[in-house]
């Protein structure tokens, strides 16, 4: 806004707009923080219920730590804003955190519709100066500033808090903490108090890493070191309990916050966090914890009975080689070692069928990838839907994500899956997610360029790097078994057939290796659902934009997930068929394992060519 059209400041009460954009108000003593945002005509509560509060450095944001501040702070809050529709707070002077976040809605004012700064009246001026004055400049990328009746810097704390919590009533309120003095402490204490999150950029300085720092040793339990307190936090310079902190305030704020470090260098992922926890979905973050919950478990049996297959095989091989080389030159330690590897072999062939590792990944992974339909579903629907917000119809679809959910759960406890430990998963939700998707909040409604790039895009980058994955292990597997059968011929060849069982055997477990991972039947199966969604989201770009209704939108969604359904119900039939068509298999190899008959030459490869 240009300095000529400043506004003279109201009197208490009064609002005095210098232009479409911005209105200022000063606020009596003790005002109540709704009739301030009446007199805005923003409403206390309501759909506007997410609020983002800005806190941490002015002046002395410098250098890196400023560098750092503007990479995340600015597009993070911008992007959590637009998502949620979250009404941002600051401090509103035109330096630091505060000029950081008026930029970010400069550059995407759309974003971030309501930005209002809080600063005490006595001490700022708009933007120029207060009648001759030299107060600090209010920053003009706000919408709005409410003006603290105190001549003091922290006596606008208070206000800020109230005017957060008005204007969320009964939703959520996240504070972001970028450096930061005594005025950001005062604001992380009242922020701590009223149970909000806080979540500490680190690498801005300031109060930001000083909070991080003992909040990670207050965490750290029995492991709190002299090189890991900061001197001048703490009374003395030697390790001590956080009760020791001589800032009363401080230590409050470390040992009753609910502190989230803030790390990485990706804003989106910033975004993403403040987003989740700003959203009041429980049934979709219950699904989420429970996509999050099977697909680790999913993973962790996969790379278990990956590593026991592949063990066998190597022993089986291991096996016949020892028991050549016994045959051709004896002793004691090689008649012991072709003696317990056919042992160990059948040991390890009993755990995997007795655990039945193969069988709950499979169970396990078609549970996850069901329950993530269920959640792509809910959110590309909910973006047809007449209402978004808490009401009637937001309820039902809810509770009907919530029996499904529990549909699926059921069914899951119904297999093999629940005869092994399923530990919760504990880590950050939305659980990290593939290409297009790890930005994406995991909550917000998905209209239908969003689930094309977050879900249908994304599955198909999915498919077409698992493919060329499978292809290149089939290509090795296949050239193995290729090569050892050649040389097991020249091997005939030159009068040498005894180590042709050696060769046969490597063929043989390389085949069987193969096999088992049915990678075959698992490219054709990707290339075919890859086919279909690419096929599906053409259909949808050749839609001219009045055939692109809320009504196309479910049909595109409801086709999605029922090809990604039939690809899942496919691939767990095949495998399951497979699996137990490879324990029959190994049970029979197991039962023929002697240790008498290790000592004789010959292939002893514990599966059979599948």
């Amino acid at each position: 806004m240009d300095a000529s059209a400043s506004p003279d400041f109201g009197e208490p009460g009064e609002v005095r707009s210098g232009d479409a954009n911005r209105a200022v108000l000063r606020a009596r003593h003790g005002a109540d923080a709704r009739d301030l945002l009446a007199a805005f005509d923003l409403e206390s509560g309501g759909r506007g219920s997410a609020v983002i509060v800005v806190c941490g450095g002015a002046d002395e944001l410098k250098g890196p730590p400023l560098d750092r501040a503007v990479a995340m702070l600015g597009p993070a809050v911008a992007s959590a804003a637009e998502v949620t529709d979250a009404t941002v707070l600051d401090g509103g002077t035109s330096s630091g955190v505060m000029q950081i976040t008026g930029a970010a809605r400069a550059k995407r004012p759309a974003a971030m519709p309501v930005l209002i700064g809080v600063a005490p009246a006595d001490l700022v001026s708009y933007p120029r100066g207060r009648d001759g004055g030299d107060g600090v400049p209010l920053d003009q990328n706000h919408s709005h500033f409410v003006l603290a009746d105190s001549d003091k810097w922290g006596g606008e704390t208070g206000l800020l808090m109230a005017l957060a919590a008005a204007r969320a009533g009964n939703g959520k309120v996240v504070v972001v903490l970028a450096g930061g003095g005594e005025v950001a402490k005062a604001e992380a204490l009242q922020s701590v108090r009223r149970g909000w999150p806080v979540f500490a950029i680190a690498g801005t300085g300031g109060l930001a890493d000083t909070v991080l720092e003992l909040w990670r040793i207050h965490r750290a339990p029995q492991r709190r070191s002299a090189a890991r307190w900061r001197p001048g936090v703490l009374k003395g310079r030697t390790p001590a309990p956080l009760s020791l902190i001589a800032d009363a305030d401080l230590r409050e704020v470390v040992s009753d916050g609910d502190i989230r470090a803030v790390t990485g260098d990706e804003p989106g992922q910033f975004a993403r966090r403040m987003a989740w926890e700003l959203q009041d979905e429980p049934a979709l973050k219950s699904a989420w914890r429970q996509f999050a919950t099977y697909d680790h478990l999913a993973r962790r049996l996969r790379k278990t009975f990956t590593g026991l297959q592949a063990s066998i095989l190597v022993l089986g091989v291991l096996a016949t080689l020892l028991a050549l080389i016994y045959d051709r030159v004896g002793g004691r330690a090689l008649h012991w070692a072709v003696v317990v590897i056919p042992v160990l072999a059948a040991v390890l062939i009993a755990v995997a069928g007795r655990r039945a590792v193969g069988q709950r990944w499979v169970m396990l992974r078609a549970a996850a990838e069901a329950t993530k339909a269920e959640i792509y579903q809910y959110r590309a629907l909910a973006a047809v839907s007449t209402s978004r917000s808490a009401g009637p119809e937001h309820a039902s679809r809810q509770q009907e994500l919530a029996k499904n959910l529990e549909a699926i759960d059921t069914g899951l406890m119904q297999t093999q899956a629940s005869s092994g430990p399923l530990t919760p998963y504990q880590g950050p939700l939305p659980p990290e997610m593939y290409g297009a998707g790890r930005d994406d909040d995991g909550l917000s409604p998905l209209d239908a360029e969003r689930y094309l790039r977050i879900r249908v895009a994304d599955q198909l980058a999915y498919y077409h790097g698992r493919v060329r994955s499978l292809d290149r292990r089939r290509n090795a597997l296949q050239f193995l078994a290729i090569a050892a059968g050649a040389t097991g011929a020249v091997l005939a060849a030159a009068g040498l057939e005894i180590w042709v069982g050696l060769t046969s055997g490597m063929a043989a477990a390389a085949l069987a290796y193969l096999g088992y991972l049915q990678v075959d039947n698992t490219v054709v199966t990707y290339n075919q659902a890859a086919a279909k969604l690419a096929g599906l989201e053409r259909e949808w770009q050749a839609h001219t934009p009045a055939q692109q209704n809320p009504a196309a939108l479910k049909d595109l969604v409801t086709r999605g997930e029922a090809i990604l359904t039939s690809e899942l119900a496919g691939w767990v039939q095949q495998m399951s068929d497979t699996l137990e068509d490879l324990k029959q298999r190994q049970a029979e190899a197991a039962s023929r394992i002697q240790p008498g008959d290790a000592t004789k030459p010959g292939p002893m490869t514990t599966t059979a060519d599948p």
